[in-house]
């Protein structure tokens, strides 16, 4: 590489570096110095005491765990569907609904949760359907809780899963199946011995996407 050209690398490679350190590296520095150091700069657990005997950060705590594991669930179920649908079969307008299934992860998440506000809250669309022909005298709670957070948590991310189980499904050799079938493996037990072992490597990136 010539003198010339080797500045302006040089130059981007600093800037790279610059950037990742005041706003990566230096708030995580921060965060970790603050959460083991007391107001006196002294190191100490206590904010970890402190966090880990309050019931309100603990009812905190698990209530997140909770979530963040039943997001995995329902979020794994509808995306590995819908990539092993996209990957495994053809049907009328596939490339329209492959593109569909990855706008929610574009859409910002208020859009999305203004969405089903107006659909499935208390005076969203299905509920005065509900009381208007079938005479309910009050609202259905939809979406108000865990399970609405965990409703709009899954619709919102379930594409990173698909995203990472179709590329881990289009690096699945199909001759492995095809044999499987030949050995009798068919329909689901196919998929739970051979598909699924096989895209272990992305399912796990993607549950762990989505946990986050």
């Amino acid at each position: 590489m010539t003198l010339p050209r080797a500045i302006p690398a040089a130059l981007g490679f600093g800037l790279i570096w610059m950037f990742l350190i005041v706003f990566v590296l230096y708030p995580l520095t921060r965060i970790f110095y603050d959460a083991f150091t007391d107001e006196t700069g002294f190191l100490t657990v206590v904010n970890f005491v402190e966090f880990f005997t309050d019931p309100f950060y603990l009812r905190s705590f698990w209530k997140s765990m909770v979530l963040g594991m039943s997001a995995v669930i329902t979020a794994s179920i509808i995306g590995i569907a819908v990539a092993f649908l996209l990957i495994r079969y053809e049907f009328p307008y596939r490339n329209l609904f492959s593109y569909l299934t990855m706008l929610p992860l574009i859409l910002p998440p208020l859009v999305g949760v203004l969405g089903f506000v107006f659909i499935l809250g208390r005076a969203g669309t299905v509920n005065v359907i509900l009381m208007d022909w079938f005479g309910l005298d009050n609202p259905i709670n939809f979406m108000y809780g865990m399970h609405g957070v965990l409703l709009v948590e899954t619709i919102h991310l379930f594409p990173m899963m698909t995203l990472s189980i179709l590329d881990a499904l289009s690096e699945v050799d199909p001759s492995l199946e095809e044999a499987a079938q030949g050995m009798g493996a068919k329909g689901w037990r196919r998929f739970r011995d051979i598909t699924l072992p096989l895209t272990t490597p992305g399912y796990v990136s993607g549950a762990l996407l989505v946990f986050i």
